[in-house]
């Protein structure tokens, strides 16, 4: 997007105009339901996540810095909203017991299979099988790439439980996609996970 065109919609939103903000609503949703729904349990969960998100957004933008992306100062306001909406609905059970068998087997590395399949609405029903608090804690650490300190400041959880739970969510997923990827997806899974390694 033309950064003249965003600023003249983000002029346009202070000011009140409602064009403005069904233009801005319009640019960016697709995006921002994206950042929502890798927090949220559900796809309804993700819209009720959006429409606040939105209304914060608006309520927000005078605190928008121009040097910067709209688009990453909105995503930013998307996760905060995401989390606290999960804290508020009482969704932020974090440490999760899950049975022997997901606490087997090595750990995967995730961050580029993770991101690829990010858009595909079949990953997004494995990241739904995943708990909720291991789902935030992938989301953080992979897609926003945050530090495991990082983690547990925003969480307020320690440091260690991050770790854990985002060493159990890993092993949870690979179990899960292995069984719900077709063979040709396990394949190419595998094959990512060698060039890793080489």
């Amino acid at each position: 997007m033309n950064k003249e065109w965003e600023d003249k919609i983000v002029k346009g939103c202070l000011k009140g105009k409602r064009l403005a903000f069904k233009q801005l609503f319009e640019l960016y949703k697709d995006d921002m339901f994206r950042v929502c729904r890798a927090y949220a349990p559900n796809y309804d969960v993700a819209n009720d996540f959006l429409q606040e998100g939105f209304l914060k957004v608006f309520q927000n933008l005078h605190k928008y810095d121009k040097k910067r992306s709209l688009g990453g100062w909105m995503r930013r306001v998307m996760i905060n909203n995401s989390i606290d909406m999960l804290r508020r609905d009482h969704w932020d059970k974090i440490v999760v017991t899950l049975s022997e068998e997901y606490d087997q087997g090595r750990p995967v590395r995730m961050e580029n299979d993770f991101e690829r399949r990010l858009n595909s609405s079949s990953f997004f029903e494995v990241l739904d099988k995943l708990p909720l608090g291991y789902k935030t804690i992938l989301n953080l650490h992979y897609l926003e790439g945050l530090t495991h300190k990082d983690i547990a400041d925003k969480l307020g959880i320690t440091e260690g439980s991050s770790k854990s739970q985002l060493s159990k969510a890993k092993k949870y997923l690979k179990g899960t996609l292995l069984k719900e990827m077709s063979i040709n997806e396990i394949e190419e899974y595998v094959g990512q996970l060698a060039k890793e390694v080489v």
